[in-house]
């Protein structure tokens, strides 16, 4: 008899993800979206990032999967309406409670009730529990297994731009080696390689960390647009994309098309929310020209080619200027 995790009845159903990739601008998307009414200001948990990981390399089954990420995203979901574990540093630009325009409520709770009527209440009111993700679209299955009325609000931005703050952030060599990563890895002969990268473990490992990094972010981006047309209609109406320059460049836009799809509004203090995240703005063309420049000088001729046409594929999706 093979054991399993019983699959039991969650906290709420309500759920959003932001998710897309690494460096993509959920960070400017989430904070914003999850000031909307009856969005609780979004988590970043690495345990909610993991158990998919996990369950994609089949070290969990399906319903133990689905039950443990349940169980953790209603843990972390009750946490925040009892005031518990909140992060309260100044510095945290995603996730801090003091960038929430909800700051003063979600302070108070700690001082308030616990238990079930706390989460009946929760309920009631129709509110939505929101978590940053990375990465995590191509194990929607196991998602929507846990939580069948998910939304996934999926963050995308101009490749060359996603490729070029991988690097600046360390991303191809970090992963595995650096402890502060956060991030389980696959052992490949005796080495670290990404869930993302295990069906070119070899190619990775020799590759130099920019060939990395604009690699590993055409795979993701493929896996994306795989995993998107695999949904049904029904399916597809529960998530929503959104371009991170459209977001810069006209947030209102997207913020009532978000409130919108979610059955919400925004808040009459959002533009306080606006001005914390110092949009709208300008983006200049000529500063992602001199990032790929940078990149031209350190990668392989055949990633530049894929570079490149992932660059005017995105371009002509959003109805932007070439780079």
């Amino acid at each position: 008899m093979v054991n399993r995790l019983y699959f039991q009845e969650a906290v709420s159903e309500n759920v959003i993800i932001f998710d897309g990739l690494a460096r993509a601008g959920k960070g400017l998307v989430a904070p914003l979206i999850s000031d909307l009414r009856r969005v609780e200001f979004a988590q970043l948990r690495h345990p909610v990032d993991h158990i998919p990981v996990l369950w994609r390399l089949g070290l969990l089954d399906d319903q133990s999967a689905a039950s443990f990420l349940r169980m953790t995203v209603d843990g972390f979901l009750y946490e925040r309406v009892v005031g518990r574990h909140l992060n309260t540093r100044h510095d945290d630009v995603f996730t801090s409670v003091h960038r929430s325009l909800n700051k003063k409520e979600i302070l108070q709770r700690a001082f308030g009730d616990e238990g079930q009527p706390v989460v009946d209440r929760f309920n009631a009111e129709g509110r939505f529990s929101s978590f940053i993700t990375h990465n995590t679209l191509p194990m929607a299955d196991l998602w929507f297994n846990a939580y069948p009325k998910l939304r996934f609000v999926v963050t995308v931005r101009h490749p060359v731009d996603v490729c070029f703050s991988w690097q600046a952030g360390g991303w191809g060599e970090r992963l595995g080696i650096d402890p502060l990563s956060f991030w389980p890895v696959l052992e490949i002969d005796g080495k670290p390689v990404p869930w993302f990268a295990m069906d070119f473990a070899d190619e990775y490992l020799d590759l130099s960390p920019m060939d990395r990094c604009v690699k590993c972010c055409l795979v993701l981006n493929r896996m994306f647009d795989e995993t998107l047309e695999t949904f049904d209609d029904s399916r597809r109406r529960q998530v929503e994309i959104v371009a991170f320059e459209r977001m810069v460049t006209d947030p209102e836009t997207e913020i009532e098309k978000l409130a919108g799809w979610l059955g919400t509004a925004p808040r009459e203090d959002m533009p306080i929310a606006l001005a914390r995240e110092r949009v709208p703005r300008r983006l200049d063309i000529t500063d992602r020209r001199a990032r790929l420049e940078k990149i031209k000088a350190q990668i392989r001729p055949d990633l530049l080619d894929e570079l490149l046409a992932a660059s005017r594929d995105y371009e002509t999706s959003w109805e932007m200027d070439a780079v």
